[in-house]
């Protein structure tokens, strides 16, 4: 055999040792990411800290001034749809219902909201007993209402007091 002939079993021969060798590396880094070994923080949203809380008093709005995205990532199918419907039952405005992901679940629930929307947001936090609150750089109104694995419900209607206060960031 010459040299030519021996080029192309050369070429398939490293062509199948190096897609070998890149498949090898990335099943043990996936591995090493479930396993934890590996962090990688690509998509997840942990639980808000609280510390950038508003201190302002906020006064308020009107449940059919207040649209709210419904989030779930929770494995519990079915779960954002049910929420969004106890909402609307209250005079919220239901927007987006979808599932998320969040790389930590052991929450009740997360209210996400721009500056323009904290007085929604705290109309919404009035629903729950415990929130969690993560004010973000959106421009609107619109309130997002993530639902996590410790969700337990809504508080009952005769027990939210709608008055003026302090959003409460845990």
């Amino acid at each position: 055999m010459t040299d030519e002939s021996r080029a192309p079993l050369r070429r398939r021969i490293l062509v199948g040792l190096g897609s070998g060798a890149a498949l090898a590396a990335v099943t043990a880094l996936s591995w090493l990411m479930i396993d934890g070994t590996l962090e990688v923080d690509i998509f997840s949203q942990d639980i808000p800290a609280g510390e950038d809380c508003p201190t302002v008093t906020l006064s308020p709005v009107t449940t059919d001034r207040v649209t709210v995205d419904v989030y779930n990532v929770t494995n519990r199918p079915g779960l954002a749809g049910g929420v969004a419907e106890d909402l609307s039952d209250r005079g919220y405005r239901v927007g987006q219902v979808d599932s998320d992901y969040a790389g930590d679940t052991g929450f009740d629930v997360i209210i996400r909201a721009g500056d323009r929307g904290l007085r929604q947001a705290y109309t919404l936090q009035q629903e729950y007993s415990r929130t969690y609150l993560d004010v973000d750089d959106r421009d609107g109104f619109t309130v997002d209402l993530v639902i996590g694995d410790e969700y337990e419900g809504m508080v009952p209607t005769e027990d939210v007091v709608l008055e003026q206060g302090r959003l409460q960031c845990r």
